[in-house]
């Protein structure tokens, strides 16, 4: 498992012009109308500033008013609510939140108007209700949600939904799960990971995400790296609709060929671009590059020892340390009949797992 220049070089190409955000993916403002959170927007930024994080996303409940408040600044604050609603299966309705996050204020209006369900009231003091969706409904939902440039959050899935099939908790691919919730060694996230797992499992392309939810002062303990372009909610949008993103707070980058993770391209088709001779021959299979580096201060601390997995559909392919100060580089040809390959860096000292990179699939083996 030699990593070359070439490997290294090809990474660097697919981020190219990226630069790493620590923020946090889901949570709550004092922002008047139906919020639920306990600190203003001034909170915030200043609390955000103190702890190095770059953006947040509040999400207030049932309103669309927070994305107006005078602080509100493009790509520090994403935009986005999260509604609650009953899925209806079998004739009961399963109670759940979700998490909608749009380019725009205008763009999630728009979507709440063009659902009748929430009986959206329109402006920038617009509020809405919790309807009931078929599960056929509720996709067509996040269509929409997709088309208009958004992204799809399932947040603390097992805190409402109680069941042993993890399909019960899937509603489209290519949305996020949250995973890790309130902190990295929460029962939620415990029991969060196992579901998680079991949508692998199941064949489906569904990304790990993490959020704070805690309402109350901003944290930095359930945070989501993110390397994009620019610090602004298009940028971030791109990112995370790609599936090209950390579950916590250390940066993990990986690609196949030119693929970074979330995505999905074959494992039997070779990247030749570039010059290859006798001394440097072309390799036989696609080549996974994987980069760990960008420790948030949270989870840096030069005592402790770090190691990255790195894992497929089968298990463990291999274990390396990394430390929390230098960015560490891996290489290998991938195994043409391995789904997915994904990454996940611990923590040795805390015997704790902080974060979760993104899977890219195999698509010779996915749908």
């Amino acid at each position: 498992m030699t990593t070359t220049t070439q490997d290294v070089s090809r990474l660097s190409e697919v981020y190219s012009g990226r630069i790493p955000f620590h923020g946090e993916m889901h949570d709550h403002g004092a922002t008047g109308g139906t919020s639920d959170g306990k600190r203003p927007l001034s909170h915030w930024i200043g609390a955000m500033e103190a702890l190095d994080m770059d953006f947040a996303a509040i999400l207030d409940h049932r309103q669309v008013r927070h994305m107006y408040e005078p602080e509100w600044e493009d790509g520090l604050f994403l935009c986005g609510s999260e509604p609650g609603t009953g899925i209806i299966r079998d004739g009961k309705a399963d109670s759940m939140h979700y998490n909608l996050l749009t380019p725009t204020a205008a763009a999630l209006e728009e979507l709440l108007a063009e659902f009748p369900e929430y009986e959206f009231t329109g402006g920038k003091e617009g509020h809405f209700k919790y309807p009931r969706f078929t599960p056929e409904r509720f996709g067509e939902l996040i269509d929409s949600l997709k088309a208009k440039g958004g992204f799809f959050v399932h947040p603390h899935p097992t805190s409402l939904i109680r069941s042993e099939n993890p399909l019960d908790y899937w509603f489209r691919d290519e949305t996020a799960i949250e995973v890790f919730y309130i902190n990295m060694d929460s029962r939620e996230t415990h029991d969060n990971y196992k579901v998680w797992m079991g949508l692998l499992d199941c064949g489906k392309r569904v990304w790990a995400i993490a959020g704070g939810d805690g309402h109350s002062c901003c944290s930095d303990e359930a945070l989501t790296t993110i390397y994009a372009k620019e610090r602004t909610n298009a940028a971030i949008l791109e990112s995370l609709r790609a599936g090209d993103f950390t579950c916590g707070p250390v940066g993990i980058r990986m690609c196949v060929g030119r693929t970074a993770m979330g995505g999905k391209c074959s494992f039997s088709e070779a990247e030749l671009n570039g010059r290859y001779t006798r001394h440097n021959p072309a390799p036989t299979s696609a080549r996974l590059v994987l980069s760990v580096g960008d420790f948030h201060r949270s989870v840096c601390d030069t005592t402790h020892q770090y190691r990255v997995d790195l894992i497929d559909d089968t298990g463990l392919v291999f274990s390396r340390p990394v430390t929390c100060t230098e960015p560490a580089f891996f290489a290998l040809n991938v195994a043409k009949n391995r789904k997915f390959y994904r990454a996940e860096v611990w923590d040795e000292t805390k015997n704790l797992r902080i974060a979760i990179g993104n899977p890219i699939w195999n698509s010779d083996l996915c749908e």
